[in-house]
């Protein structure tokens, strides 16, 4: 009789020790799969926000191409207004190359950015984002020459008349360069400080 009492107390040893193993191997699987469903969420939420950002980019750069093309159409179709804006604001005259490349950092130029209508018609453009309409610039370079004193040393500029498509002189005169600025969200707004910026330019030869 005590034979088989101390086997049952045996058993019921190993049945309570094989209890709290599985216990262990439960939670270690339990913590397992729940990093791995982390992970996985994780990775999900990176690819959403690269899309998103991709997609943000994509659309910024529609618009600043948009504003681009409507700037200089309305810098070539109101050419008298431009120029006295230009002699109103020193700021849009880089004469003395002390112009940024980069317009949309200057603080003094915040106030003379233009935005873009929206509509359907050929001198409007409806963006995606309806709260930030793409904007453009237009500044005075100078006389387009690559040497001399005069207008040269200007990024982006491209000079058309000191050389033919053979390295030929031209007979045209110098003209005046204009740089137009197109970017696609105020980057001043404090919602658009971690959004993607597009900046376009185009030099014009008037």
């Amino acid at each position: 009789m005590a034979f088989n009492q101390e086997k049952r107390l045996v058993d019921i040893r190993c049945q309570r020790r094989q209890q709290g193993i599985a216990l262990v191997v439960s939670l270690v699987l339990l913590v397992v799969v729940t990093l791995v469903g982390l992970a996985g969420m994780r990775g999900t939420i990176m690819q959403e926000r690269m899309a998103g950002g991709a997609y943000d980019r994509e659309t910024a750069f529609q618009a600043a191409e948009a504003a681009l093309v409507l700037g200089a159409r309305d810098f070539i179709a109101d050419q008298s207004t431009w120029l006295q804006r230009i002699d109103n604001n020193s700021a849009l005259d880089c004469r003395d190359k002390s112009c940024a490349s980069n317009p949309s950092n200057e603080t003094t130029l915040d106030s003379l950015w233009n935005d873009v209508p929206s509509g359907n018609t050929n001198d409007k453009f409806t963006a995606i984002d309806s709260a930030n309409a793409p904007q453009y610039l237009v500044q005075l370079l100078g006389a387009c020459e690559s040497g001399g004193i005069r207008g040269s040393g200007f990024t982006g500029t491209t000079d058309q008349n000191e050389a033919g498509p053979k390295g030929q002189q031209l007979s045209r005169p110098p003209g005046t360069c204009y740089r137009i600025t197109a970017r696609a969200i105020d980057p001043t707004e404090d919602d658009n400080a971690e959004r993607a910026q597009v900046i376009l330019q185009a030099t014009y030869r008037m």
